[in-house]
């Protein structure tokens, strides 16, 4: 079965973001980038299921993957009875999961 993949606005915005800042230290490398991250999102089209779990998984109730993608992950949903595969997220590979919280929230308060 092929996969109708759709990249949402939020999608968008994240590789633009990645590419602006990419582009600020090499123009040819943001277009060689951006380039490859879309024919990978093109190949979640066939068999999108054979990745993995994202790590935002147990921040969502809804089953996440990602396919990493050079420094960055796609994060997307699939969903077998339309057969659309939704990228959500790209993101740098080092940054917080989305839903993740932050590490003052994660650890209890200073003593005084």
């Amino acid at each position: 079965m092929r996969y109708l993949v759709v990249v949402t606005v939020t999608a968008r915005a994240n590789i633009a973001a990645a590419y602006q800042h990419i582009a600020e230290r090499s123009p040819t490398n943001a277009a060689v980038w951006v380039q490859g991250l879309y024919e990978q999102i093109d190949r979640l089209e066939e068999f999108p299921r054979r990745f993995g779990a994202a790590r935002e998984q147990a921040h969502f109730a809804e089953e996440l993957r990602q396919v990493v993608f050079k420094s960055h992950r796609i994060i997307f949903t699939v969903d077998d009875s339309s057969a659309v595969v939704r990228v959500l997220y790209v993101r740098h590979a080092s940054m917080r999961a989305v839903g993740e919280p932050d590490d003052a929230e994660q650890s209890p308060p200073a003593d005084g």
